[in-house]
């Protein structure tokens, strides 16, 4: 069962979302939608190799719907978005 919450996104245009969120009652990832997994070596040494991040079962990450898309002079003045501006001043 997909519990929706509305979601503000700004690519490829400015729009609102209905995303999936993770389960808070979940007992794998305690309602995170993510869990940390330790992996070892291949190469049976018993040393530890490092870990990662797996999405949890119970939320799908990707998954959301377009439900309201919003113009760009809207976007501009009443969200306070604006085009991603470049600079020729050095980051240093």
């Amino acid at each position: 069962m997909a519990r929706l919450r509305p979601q503000y996104v700004t690519w490829p245009r400015p729009a609102i979302h209905l995303a999936d969120t993770p389960n808070p009652k979940c007992a794998e990832c305690v309602g995170v939608g993510r869990v940390w997994t330790e992996y070892q070596s291949p190469f049976d040494t018993s040393e530890h190799a490092g870990s990662e991040i797996v999405h949890c079962g119970c939320w799908r990450f990707g998954r959301t719907r377009r439900l309201l898309t919003i113009p760009r002079w809207i976007a501009r003045r009443w969200l306070g978005w604006t085009e991603p501006g470049y600079s020729t001043e050095p980051p240093f």
